[in-house]
Formats: C-alpha cells, sequence, structure tokens
C-alpha cells in the first residue's frame, strides 16, 4: 500500500509560528486528497511506502511519534535546519484555527538567515527487534538508540535534530552511527533497514550484545521483551528473556526444538530462541538422559578409560612378537581403538572404506589377548578361506584360537555354537544380517561371548535403523535407547532421527576413508560413456516401456509394486542386452548388444596395452554373453558368479598370470571380500540406485597394493532409465549420513520416475 504524507499548518492570529500536523492519505496518483487514514502507524509507513512526502518520516522518528496523531512540537519548528527541509515539501496546507477545509499553500514558516547548531548526542548502542519467533534470524528490525530519546531511530541517517525526554534539541552522531552499523557485516541489508543472519546463528548474535547491541523479541502482549545470550558449559549459545534460565530446562527445550525442527519454545510467558543443530554439542551422557533411556543405556555412555602407557607398551610388544607384518599407521590407530574398546566393555564396529585392511586390523587385535581364548569368526562363504589365507600368512600361531563359520552353516547347526562361550566374535561384513527378522540375524544374536566385533565397510545400504540392528548384536543394552528413540515419533528417515542415531552410535563406530589415511593411493578416475542404442535395440526398448506403463496402468493395485520392480528389471536387461529378455519379446534370433560390442573393444584396447579389467554386471546371463564374445577375440578371462564354489583358484589365477586380460564378476558375487590390485581398469555393465554397490565394485582394485591410476568407466545407454539411475544416485548421494551411504530405500515413486 503506498502513501502519502502532507503537512498542515494550523494558523490563527495571536500565533507567532502554527501549529504542524502531519497527515496520511493513499496516494491516488491524483492531485487532489483522498481520505485521511487515522490508523496508520510510522513502523506501516516505513513498512509498505511512501511515494510523496518519504523525507518527513525522519522528522515523525525524531519527534518520538509512532503513533498519530502525528502533532510536531513547536520546540522543532524554531530549527532552520528543519525549517528548510519543510519549504521543500511538494504537499502543504493551511488550515484557518484547525478547523474546515485545508487549502494548499507554501510552508508559512518564516526564513532565517543564521544557522542553527545543536550539541551532538551520544549513541548508546543498537537494537535489534525480531518479530517471528519461528524464523527469528531472519528480517530482524535495525534501530539506533540515543541517550534521552524518545525512542529508537531508524538507522538510514537524517541532519534532522531530535528532541530529547528534557526538550533539548540534539543532533545524530554520523560517524558513531556508521561506526556500529559496521558491526552488523554484510548481513545488514541498508535498504529495508534490518539483519539476516546465516540459518539461526547464535555466535553472531551473541558477539553483536558485546558490541553495542540489545536484542527485542516480540511477546504475547504484541510488545517487545529484551532477550538475554547465555552459554552453557559445553559451548552451546542461546538466549532468553529469563536472566537466569535454568540450564537443565534449556538442554532439554533444545533436544525437543532438534527433534521437531524448532528453534524456539514460547511456554509460561517466556521465551527462548537457539539454534537446534546445537543439541548435538551436548555431551552424549546428557542426551541420552534427556531421551529418558534406561539406566542400562546410560552406563554405555560413562567416560571411557583411555588405554594407560604400560597397556599400549604391552600391546606393541605383543605385536611385534605375534604379528608378521608391518602395519600403516591408521591400522596400527585401529587396533588401540578396539582394544580400548574392550576395555571399557563396549562392542564396536570398525568401518573402515573397503580396501583399508580390516581384516589385519581384528587379526592384530586378537594376538594381543593371549593364547588362552577362543574367538569364533562369522563371514560369508566365500571370505572363509580369505580369512584362513591372512591368519596363515600374518599370525599362524593364531589359528589354533579361532573358530570360521558362515553365516548359513552356523544358521543350520546352531546347537552347536549355543553352549560355547567365545571370548571374542568377529561378524564380518555384517550387511549380511542387517534384517532383524532373518535367521541369520537371531542365530548371531543368540551367541554367548566377551567381546564383539562387527566388520563392514557398508555400515548402511538402505536406513539407519541397519546400524541399530548391527548394534543390538553388539550391546544388548542398547535396544532400550532405540526404543526410547522411536516412541518419539520421528520418522526413521528425517534429518533429527539420522543425526540422532549417527551421534549416539558414532562412539562406538571407527570409520576412515582411503583419502584420508592412503595419500600415497593412486588416483582413482570414473567415467561415464554413452552408448546409442541400434534401430534395433531402441525398437525393442520402446516396445518393452510401453508394454510397461500399459500393465502400470491397468494392473490391479495390489501388484503394482511387483510390476513396477518387474519392469525396472526388464528395462535394465533390455539396455545391457535385449538378449536377457524373454524370447516372447525379442523373437528368437540372437540380437547383437551394442553395449557389450563396446565392451570388447574396449578391452581389446586395453589388452594390447596390457592391462587387465574388472567387468561387473548383476545380470550373470550378461556374462555369460560377454564369455562368447571374449572366446571369439581370443581374449583369456576369468569369472566368478554367485554359484561358483571355488572362489580361491580365479583370483589367484588373474593375480598371478598377466595374460589373463579379464575377470568377469557378478555384482552378488564379488561385492566384498575381493582383492584384485593386478587391475587398474573396470568397467561397469549396469549400474543400481545405490551408490554403495558400485562403490563395493570399483573397490576391487582401488585398495591398498594398487600401484596404478585406477580408470572405470561406466557404459550408460542414452535416452533410456540408466541415465535416470545416474540421477537417483546423485540424488542419493545428496541425503547420505556421516558414513557416505544412502539412507533410504529405493521407493514405488522412485521406481515409476525411472520407467518415467
Amino acid at each position: 500500500m503506498a502513501y502519502r504524507l502532507i503537512c498542515i499548518y494550523e494558523t490563527s492570529d495571536n500565533q507567532i509560528l502554527p501549529d504542524l500536523r502531519i497527515e496520511v492519505c493513499l496516494d491516488i496518483k491524483s492531485r487532489s486528497l483522498s481520505p485521511f487514514q487515522r490508523k496508520v502507524t510510522l513502523s506501516d509507513l516505513y513498512h509498505d511506502g511512501v511515494t510523496a512526502g518519504a523525507d518527513l518520516l525522519p522528522l515523525l522518528n525524531h519527534a518520538g511519534l509512532e503513533h498519530q496523531p502525528f502533532r510536531i512540537s513547536k520546540r522543532f519548528l524554531q530549527s532552520d535546519i528543519l525549517r528548510a527541509h519543510l519549504q521543500r515539501q511538494t504537499y502543504s496546507y493551511i488550515q484557518p484555527n484547525a478547523k474546515g477545509s485545508v487549502r494548499k499553500a507554501g510552508c508559512p514558516l518564516p526564513n532565517s538567515l543564521s544557522k542553527d547548531t545543536y550539541p551532538i548526542g551520544h549513541l548508546i548502542g543498537g537494537e535489534l527487534y525480531i518479530d517471528h519467533l519461528a524464523t527469528w534470524h531472519r528480517q530482524i528490525k535495525v534501530r539506533l538508540r540515543y541517550q534521552d530519546a524518545q525512542m529508537a531511530f531508524y538507522p538510514t541517517y537524517s541532519a534532522i535534530p531530535f528532541l530529547t525526554r528534557t526538550g533539548q534539541m540534539m543532533q545524530r552522531d554520523k560517524m558513531a552511527e556508521e561506526q556500529l552499523l559496521m558491526t552488523l557485516g554484510n548481513n545488514y541489508d541498508p535498504v529495508t533497514t534490518s539483519l539476516t543472519l546465516d540459518s539461526s546463528d547464535t555466535d553472531t548474535s551473541e558477539n553483536l550484545t558485546h558490541q553495542g547491541w540489545r536484542i527485542y523479541v516480540t511477546n504475547q502482549q504484541k510488545s517487545h521483551s529484551q532477550v538475554y545470550a547465555h552459554r552453557s558449559s559445553s559451548g552451546i549459545i542461546w538466549f532468553s528473556t529469563d536472566e537466569s534460565p535454568k540450564q537443565d530446562e534449556f538442554a532439554q527445550q533444545l533436544l525437543e526444538g532438534f527433534m521437531f525442527s524448532r528453534d524456539y519454545v514460547e511456554s509460561d510467558g517466556r521465551i527462548t530462541f537457539f539454534k537446534r543443530q546445537d543439541a548435538l554439542k551436548a555431551e552424549d551422557d546428557t542426551i541420552v538422559t534427556q531421551l529418558g533411556a534406561p539406566k542400562e543405556a546410560l552406563t554405555l555412555y560413562k567416560k571411557e578409560e583411555p588405554l594407560s602407557e604400560s597397556e599400549k607398551q604391552l600391546i606393541h610388544q605383543s605385536l611385534s612378537r605375534e604379528f608378521h607384518a608391518t602395519l600403516y599407521p591408521y591400522q596400527r590407530e585401529g587396533v588401540l581403538w578396539l582394544q580400548q574398546q574392550r576395555k571399557n566393555g563396549h562392542g564396536c564396529l570398525l568401518a573402515d572404506e573397503m580396501g583399508l585392511g580390516k581384516t589385519i586390523q581384528v587379526i592384530a587385535h586378537l594376538c594381543c589377548l593371549g593364547h588362552d581364548k577362543q574367538h569364533l569368526i562369522i563371514a560369508p562363504t566365500s571370505l572363509i578361506y580369505n580369512w584362513q589365507n591372512e591368519v596363515l600368512r600374518f599370525a599362524p600361531l593364531l589359528l589354533p584360537q579361532l573358530t570360521l563359520v558362515s553365516y548359513d552353516m552356523l544358521r543350520l547347526h546352531l546347537e552347536d555354537y549355543l553352549h560355547q562361550s567365545f571370548d571374542t566374535i568377529i561378524i564380518d561384513e555384517a550387511q549380511a544380517i542387517k534384517n532383524r527378522q532373518t535367521k541369520k540375524y537371531q542365530a548371531v544374536s543368540q551367541l554367548h561371548c566377551l567381546h564383539r566385533i562387527i566388520l563392514t565397510g557398508t555400515p548402511i545400504e538402505n536406513s539407519i535403523d541397519e546400524l541399530w540392528s548391527h548394534f543390538m548384536i553388539l550391546m544388548p543394552h542398547i535396544k532400550g535407547l532405540y526404543h526410547k528413540l522411536q516412541s518419539l515419533g520421528l520418522p526413521s528417515v528425517s534429518e533429527a532421527y539420522i543425526a540422532l542415531s549417527s551421534r549416539l552410535l558414532k562412539p562406538f563406530i571407527l570409520r576412515r576413508e582411503k583419502k584420508q589415511v592412503l595419500t600415497d593411493l593412486p588416483e582413482r578416475t570414473e567415467k561415464t560413456i554413452y552408448i546409442e542404442l541400434s534401430e534395433t535395440e531402441r525398437a525393442i526398448y520402446r516396445q518393452v516401456h510401453t508394454a510397461i506403463v500399459h500393465a502400470l496402468a491397468t494392473g490391479v493395485s495390489g501388484r503394482v509394486n511387483s510390476i513396477a520392480l518387474e519392469a525396472l528389471l526388464r528395462l535394465r536387461q533390455a539396455c545391457v542386452s535385449p538378449n536377457l529378455l524373454p524370447q516372447a519379446i525379442t523373437s528368437h534370433e540372437p540380437i547383437v548388444s551394442t553395449k557389450l560390442q563396446t565392451a570388447l573393444d574396449m578391452i581389446a584396447s586395453f589388452k594390447s596395452e596390457h592391462r587387465q579389467v574388472l567387468v561387473f554386471s548383476q545380470f550373470v546371463s550378461a556374462l555369460h554373453e560377454m564369455e562368447h564374445l571374449l572366446q571369439s577375440e581370443d581374449i583369456q578371462f576369468v569369472s566368478l558368479y554367485g554359484e561358483t564354489s571355488d572362489r580361491k583358484t580365479p583370483v589367484s589365477r588373474f593375480q598371478s598370470d598377466s595374460s589373463i586380460t579379464v575377470f568377469l564378476i557378478s555384482l552378488k558375487a564379488g561385492g566384498f571380500g575381493l582383492n584384485l590390485t593386478s587391475a587398474d581398469r573396470v568397467i561397469l555393465l549396469d549400474d543400481w540406485w545405490n551408490p554403495a554397490v558400485e562403490d563395493q565394485a570399483m573397490s576391487r582394485a582401488h585398495r591398498i597394493g594398487q600401484r596404478h591410476n585406477v580408470l572405470v568407466l561406466r557404459l550408460v545407454c542414452k535416452d533410456t532409465v540408466e541415465e535416470k539411475i545416474l540421477q537417483l544416485q546423485d540424488q542419493k548421494r545428496l541425503t547420505v549420513d556421516q558414513f557416505n551411504t544412502t539412507n533410504e530405500k529405493i521407493t514405488l515413486e522412485e521406481i515409476k520416475q525411472l520407467i518415467g
């Protein structure tokens, strides 16, 4: 709404100076006056805008007038500065005896040849006004306060004098104002005379209170109350209308604000605001107590006892005597961490990124425990031989103390293990038991031991609850904390639930990434190669897509999920090779796959450079088709699929025989436990939505022992579901948690978007 300010001089015969009042009209873009607006305030005028007479606003401000009537003290009219200011006004009117109609006229105030001067007022500081608690850090009003002034001034400087409570006229201090406003930094907008902070920045807010600014917030009575800065022992800053608030009460408010995405609390006439992310600065035991978790869960967060120097010395002696290898510095730190976790009675999760040697760290840890203890190692069947080889290589004397069993054999022969009590149970590649409902999980959770260690390079593949599943095995007392967190009603995919879960579990997790600890590891370059389908392949892809869209539109509602999953499978198969599809779709004649031919050309080029290549696919039938192509070109290869019973032989042959150019690997069979550093080229024939799956494949070659830069080639068919899968991967990477793994499962809506 646009306003016009007009000056009305009330004259009478016995007055030396007329009385001046300022009226507000709507600006109707006409010379005539619209009706006066009697309920408009000074704040309204500054906020909504004045198109004519805007330079009268400082006069109202300096006269201490917030509400109508806007009558100017005659003390002001004696000011030569103000007279000159008023004589420049376009809209000036005279009203004889303050009655009847007004007539347009020039300013009737007499000119003066003298130039009056006024003492400079004392700027005592600034004031910041918060009107909207829910977004308290945005659009904070900025005002300036002078000693004895009748009200705070808008920060736009004006040479018009101001009237003090004692009736004295004074001048504003321009230089002092500029210096004070500079403390607001770039967050201050001089046009709107407001301050907007980056998020709920309590640090900057507290700093401003030390530089002469007072902060006020609108209260329930629609007036303003001053708030005071407070700082907790852990460095958390918050503001409250209470000068002496209770820290325990605030800590609870902060946690609740974090969980329910609020940066303020307003109750019992008191107002508190804060930065809700600061809830995670509190000590672990404080958070657990505030959540109201059972006492047994609280005992997990008591102050840890560090390893003494004598204990560290004994560990180093054991390693030099029992362990036949030199550990990297980060691996030695990992061993010490495992020892400290054991000392404090904590189960622990070693979650180093794939390729950093989790197995070797655990073997070194076990070597430090003495020869009188029995340990159980649970791993996927494919990794049992790897454990045996590693132990024989680095700590052969440890082997008699170890019992190795696969997840499947443990489940089938659980009774044989229940009566035994082990010192330490090692659970390797624990993503195999991420689901608490499976028999594998339930079998592992029933075992008895003194200490448990979980190993996995991908602690979370789909959901943060997988991490909780691991810790319910590691430390059963933590179940009470999990159930308490669940009872709060937070969605398991919400930012607060994920952040709190990560914070509460982090003390028992050690994760390092290759880029952090292996600065000498060769580079890994990833390239996406886009492929144009042939006309025949494109026709088949369209045929499949059309049938899928029709099936989704007409299918029974209860079968939508299964139809969508089947649809995604068929579209992906059509991209890799139409020969993977049912023959009813493609006819009985084999079709040349552009993608597989492209991969073959790349492999032939790598062979000429004497390089070795890993080729991954989720479709074993595509790898079988690749076998025939390699044979036709006389390119030697080995393979590893889900049905491969002897994993050791193909791995050994590939690592030792440079004449073998290609290792064909299904993602299911080769997602973990493989060290294939003789290869420095990786081809991904197809991708899945979860980037963790792709990272597992790359890490087969890009790990300790790799001497060459690794090149990863991702083959993607243009204008197909494969391009959309890459986009979905990017979205998932934006929602990663602290372990760099996605925290959501693929949803039906996401599948429908992929199918398009």
